[in-house]
């Protein structure tokens, strides 16, 4: 019985959104908001069900498909067209399929396949093409240097090689990441379309859990600590009240020796940030600035600890660019109207209230099933 449930779940549990994608391109226009829904709802609940039954997966790759399975649902919308809802499903199959798989090079493949339907997803929802270009092309030179350096990296034992490949690897990773957004867009993020902004996310949670299993070489750290800083200061030097900063530093944390567990902390509250778009500015830049009893107050001290042992000046940019952002909260706090973004701001606050149990628990709970080469 056992066995049957693990292979239910690892045949299910990633494929589950493609299945949906199928049947509403075969359905009727007029049919397929409400069909959307409904399939949206019962693989939220069948992935919370099976997600436990996932053999061979450690803890970064099932609470990672859980989130990425939650997209779907969050991001629905009544009146979207039929190919926006597909792309929806479409993008966290694919997601879930790279969160899935334990080889460098398929997961490269299917990260850079999931960018490339959020570029495509971008140019359905938005008049604006153009716009919608410029905030991809980062994302999408991206998507060829990460290639490149997977293929560097995977392909020969020449030191040098290796070096070149792990320099284009994590430069591609963190453009991915959109960590340079702010300043080639300038767009406020309340303009963003909730479903591109979730999607948007998918992406950063593919990328951001391939940088936790990126190999401990000084090339990759260097860059993941300098970019994630470099992203943090220029989202607080364009007052973004969005998910941005959240993952600059889920990027600095990816390249910490114990950052799975405050970097699984930032994306769950990035998600919902992104899936709550009605919460007022203040109560955002109280999760932005890693202030109790939020999720991000225990991982900003999982990084501050982890960035000590790396030099006092990433402590102190870190500790300021959190302290500007945490200055800009209020203590007026207005609860959402929508009862769908209440729930998401309750389950933030849980997960927030469990987040220093979570930090003290034994580190064989969160260690690796795999590494890159």
């Amino acid at each position: 019985m056992a066995e049957t449930l693990h292979q239910i779940a690892r045949f299910l549990v990633p494929t589950w959104p493609l299945l949906a994608a199928c049947l509403l391109a075969l359905m009727p226009e007029a049919q397929a908001g409400r069909s959307a829904r409904l399939f949206a709802l019962t693989g939220l609940i069948l992935t919370a069900l099976l997600d436990p039954f996932l053999s061979g997966q450690d803890v970064l790759a099932r609470w990672a498909c859980f989130l990425a399975g939650c997209v779907p649902f969050l991001s629905w919308q009544a009146r979207e067209k039929r190919l926006a809802l597909c792309l929806n499903f479409l993008a966290s199959s694919t997601i879930m399929l790279a969160l899935s798989v334990h080889t460098l090079l398929p997961v490269t493949c299917l990260t850079a396949c999931g960018a490339l339907i959020l570029a495509l997803r971008e140019t359905l929802v938005t008049t604006r093409a153009r716009q919608a270009w410029e905030s991809m092309r980062l994302r999408l030179a991206g998507v060829v240097l990460a290639l490149l350096g997977t293929s560097l990296t995977t392909m020969t034992p020449d030191a040098a090689t290796l070096r070149l490949g792990d320099l284009f690897l994590s430069i591609g990773l963190c453009l991915m990441a959109g960590l340079g957004t702010p300043v080639t867009t300038h767009a406020h993020p309340a303009t963003e379309e909730p479903g591109t902004a979730l999607l948007d996310m998918l992406l950063c949670l593919s990328v951001v859990a391939l940088m936790i299993r990126l190999p401990e070489r000084d090339i990759t750290h260097m860059v993941l600590i300098l970019a994630g800083l470099a992203g943090l200061w220029l989202c607080v030097g364009t007052r973004q009240d969005n998910y941005r900063p959240l993952v600059a530093l889920a990027v600095i944390a990816s390249a910490l020796p114990h950052g799975v567990v405050p970097a699984l902390l930032l994306m769950s509250s990035a998600l919902a940030l992104a899936a709550a778009p009605s919460i007022n500015r203040s109560a955002r830049f109280w999760i932005l600035g890693s202030l109790p009893p939020w999720p991000g107050f225990a991982a900003g001290l999982g990084i501050v600890a982890g960035l000590a042992t790396t030099g006092v000046i990433p402590v102190l940019l870190c500790l300021l660019a959190l302290g500007l952002m945490a200055s800009r909260a209020r203590l007026g706090f207005i609860l959402p109207s929508s009862w769908q973004d209440r729930i998401v701001l309750g389950a933030l606050l849980t997960l927030g209230l469990a987040s220093p149990f979570l930090m003290t628990l034994p580190e064989p709970v969160w260690a690796l099933h795999w590494r890159a080469p």
